[in-house]
Parts: C-alpha cells; structure tokens; sequence
C-alpha cells in the first residue's frame, strides 16, 4: 500500500531533482561525458603519439579542440542534447578512423554498439535521432568486422607491439566506464519516472476522492471507508458512531452574504470537524452543507461527547466581513451501528435524527429516536 509517507518521500525527491538538483543533473548528464571525452581523446593523443600512428594523432588533436569546444559551447547552449549527438558522431568516426589505421585487435570498434544504448537513454522528444544513430553504428560495425578481420588489411601494422594490449586494456576501460555511466543513467532516470508516476497516480486517486474546497473525504470515498469500518466491527465485534451534521440556515449565509463567504464557512466548519475527530475515525462532506463523520470501534457516548465538541467549537467561531461578524451553528444526528447492522440503515437513523434535530430547534446533538 502506497503510504502517505512514501507520498511526502517520492514528492521531496521529484522537487529536489526538479528545482534545487537541476544543475547537477544538467552536469551529470551533459557536461560529465563531454569531460570525460575530451581526458579519453587526450589520453589516446599521448598513446598514438608513442606508437607512432600519426593519422591519428592529428585526429585526436582535432577531437581534442572539438571537445574543449563542445564544454565551451554547452555553457551556453541550450540545445545541449545537440552538443551530445556531435559528439557521438565524433566518436563514430574516431572508431571507424583508429580500426582502420590499427586493426581489430585494440578493439575501437566496439564503441560503435556501445553508444547506442547512450543514445536511446539520453532525455530527447526526436525518436528518430536514436534509430538513426543505431543504424549507422551496426552496419559500420559489422563492416569493419568483416573487412579488417584478415589481418594485414590495416594501415599501420602493429603486430607484436606492446601498444596493441595497453590500447585494448585502455579501451575496456573506457568501454566499462561507457557501461557504468548507461547503467548510473538508467537506474537514475528509472527510479525518477517511477515516483514520478506514483505521485501522478497518488495526485488522481486524491482528486477522485477527496472534495475540492473542503479537502476532506467525498462521498464514494466515505462508501468505502463505511464498508471497511463496517467489516472491522464485524471482526472485532464492536460497534461504531455515524454521525450526520448540518449547518443551519446555509442558505440565508448565501443569500446575506455571497456564495464566497459561504465556501470559507464550508472549509472552516471543514476543520473543525477534522480537528475534533482526529486520528480517532473519518470525515466526509456528505452534500451541499451536509457532513458525515464515522468512530470506529466507539460507543453512543464517544460519539455524544465528540459531537458536543464539534457543536460547541462550530458555535464559538466567528466570521468577520469588513466589520460585520456572524457566526453559525450545526445540528448533528448520530447512530450508534452494531456489527450485525446494515450501514445504510444505520446512516438513514442518523439522518432522521439530524432532522429531529432541526424541527426542535438547530444548535444541538440528537441520539435518539
């Protein structure tokens, strides 16, 4: 069951992502890889160098100035998914570049299948970006598979050099990296849609049964915690308190002062009902100005003592308007329901003594018959 306290967790979450962590995951995901792309093109600058492969020395002096240039450009970008697929595009060719001048035994090309999970994860409303990057990258990758498998077909022959194996070790390296940030990436994104949706549905299930101006519980809601109050009682074979209240002469507050006026009497009388019941049973706005509360597990006399309370603080409040004040009043009706009883019933004899209540003169609870 989704608790209100999973309620607060995911919404703090949800917030804190959305407006105070908004750099960070800006950071994270953007300006991270472009950094980590330009240390891996530096470092690969230093190892071809030393190899003497110099085609790609000059490429990765290119990559290197073309990455000091996306970090430049991404502060100010803000497109900055555009700056990501330039520089998955760059790693496409630096790939194609080094398996053509090295050979498959370093293994390059298998950041070819490597950024297309990367380019499916990464935030984008284009589908298409994704598909189409996938569809460069395999079939460049099974060419290059299928040309360079004959060894001796590369431009520069590094058999029986201890590069092939520092390039191969570097590359896995980079490889696992590439894999951790998609897994990091995913499993952030994942859990971040997934409170997401549990606040939507959390946001629905409120709407559908709660009341708008009042907050408090609808009327098909309080059906079902009447069912569920009555199947306890059952259980436990103790009774339960409904009670009906009803402000007096609603309508002339309407009429005398406006229907505005009338809404904050609603939603304060709304309060002081919740206040009054507490953590002990469950509040309804049953109808127009009409209220339902239920005490689980309570006796006639809980509920005389609770509905007192509610008559009396209702009484008390007053209502300022410029520099008129009113106050009103409520008649209450309660039921004392036994387990063998149908609600409706139970409810029905409640409401029949709210209206006892009313003809014998408002501001009062009735118990009885």
């Amino acid at each position: 069951m989704y608790t209100d306290q999973q309620y607060k967790k995911d919404l703090a979450f949800i917030e804190k992502i959305d407006t105070k962590a908004s750099n960070k995951v800006v950071f994270f995901l953007y300006f991270f890889p472009l950094i980590a792309c330009l240390v891996a093109h530096v470092l690969y600058l230093v190892l071809f160098y030393l190899a003497d492969i110099h085609s790609m020395v000059k490429f990765n002096i290119g990559s290197v100035s073309f990455y000091a240039l996306l970090i430049i450009l991404a502060r100010f970008f803000k497109e900055k998914l555009n700056l990501v697929y330039a520089s998955m595009i760059e790693i496409i060719l630096h790939a194609v570049a080094a398996t053509v001048c090295v050979g498959l035994k370093p293994d390059f090309c298998m950041f070819l299948l490597m950024i297309i999970p990367l380019a499916f994860l990464v935030p984008n409303k284009n589908k298409v970006i994704p598909f189409a990057i996938m569809l460069i990258s395999v079939p460049t990758y099974g060419l290059l598979r299928f040309i360079y498998i004959i060894p001796g077909r590369e431009r520069y022959d590094m058999s029986g050099s201890s590069y092939t194996n520092v390039f191969y070790a570097i590359n896995i390296l980079i490889g696992s990296f590439v894999l951790i940030y998609v897994a990091l990436i995913f499993t952030c994104m994942n859990y971040y849609y997934e409170c997401k949706a549990r606040i939507q549905n959390e946001q629905l299930r409120i709407m559908a049964s709660t009341d708008p101006l009042t907050k408090l519980n609808n009327r098909r809601e309080m059906g079902r915690i009447l069912n569920n109050v009555v199947n306890e009682s059952r259980k436990k074979q103790k009774n339960y308190i409904v009670g009906i209240g009803d402000i007096d002469d609603f309508k002339k507050i309407n009429d005398s002062y406006g229907h505005d006026i009338g809404d904050d009497v609603l939603s304060n009388v709304a309060k002081i009902i919740t206040d009054n019941i507490d953590s002990r049973g469950y509040v309804a706005r049953w109808g127009g100005e009409e209220f339902l509360f239920v005490l689980p597990c309570s006796e006639l006399a809980d509920g005389m003592v609770c509905s007192d309370n509610i008559v009396r603080s209702i009484r008390k409040q007053r209502f300022k308007i410029g520099n008129k004040e009113f106050s009103v009043t409520m008649t209450i009706g309660i039921c004392e329901g036994h387990p063998e009883n149908n609600v409706e019933k139970v409810i029905s004899r409640a409401d029949s003594r709210l209206y006892k209540g009313k003809h014998s003169g408002k501001d009062r609870v009735v118990s009885a018959d």
